[in-house]
């Protein structure tokens, strides 16, 4: 009976063809090709408002949002993107006058447009993000009339693309997110006690994960 013995060279030749042979079949990023993804994911939050008297800072909660993309070349995309969410603000008592617990909910919407810089196979990539944009920031107070501010954001994160086919895949993303405002602004808004709010600092940062579904044409 013979023997078939296979050389150590031969071995990357081999797994080269099995990473490459299924281009036909699904191409990781198809350069002109349109991707949609619905997302949804975890948003944790940071100290965000304060004052002499009292510390906010929005809560952990869930996120979701849609992203539009388009593969300009096999590593590199562009794509629009929305992401809601809506935390708690939470207080912390600085002086004994201040207030704790739940007081309010800060309704935040983030528009920005991404740049995807992958590296991978055809059926999984890694990738980095780099994002500008604007996010909308919205107190919702009990009796308390505030207004929309919109500010100049971006963000930064690493993720990973999967794809079942040529049309259908998955992908997973974590980003660290800042936002611009003016700390030296005292009056986004005040309470019935005349007591009022401002950013705690001038760039507000926070951490999300998201993944999401993906349809591409």
């Amino acid at each position: 009976m013979k023997q078939v013995r296979l050389s150590v060279g031969a071995v990357p030749l081999f797994l080269a063809a099995l990473l490459t042979g299924s281009n036909a079949a699904f191409a990781q990023n198809v350069p002109g090709s349109v991707e949609i993804t619905a997302i949804g994911g975890g948003y944790f939050g940071k100290q965000i408002y304060d004052n002499p008297r009292t510390e906010l800072e929005t809560a952990t909660t869930y996120e979701y949002g849609a992203r539009l993309g388009v593969n300009l070349t096999e590593g590199i995309g562009i794509e629009a993107a929305w992401t809601y969410a809506k935390p708690d603000l939470n207080a912390t008592a600085v002086t004994a006058e201040g207030l704790t617990g739940t007081i309010g909910q800060l309704k935040t919407n983030i528009f920005e447009l991404d740049g995807l810089f992958s590296l991978g196979t055809d059926a999984a990539s890694f990738y980095v993000v780099l994002s500008a944009g604007v996010t909308t920031f919205q107190p919702q107070l009990a009796g308390i009339t505030t207004s929309t501010s919109t500010n100049f954001s971006s963000s930064a994160g690493i993720g990973g693309k999967f794809w079942f086919g040529p049309r259908f895949g998955a992908r997973v993303e974590g980003r660290w997110r800042w936002v611009l405002t003016s700390s030296a602004n005292a009056g986004v808004w005040c309470d019935s006690n005349g007591v009022c709010y401002g950013y705690a600092t001038g760039v507000y940062g926070h951490p999300d994960i998201a993944g999401g579904l993906t349809v591409r044409f």
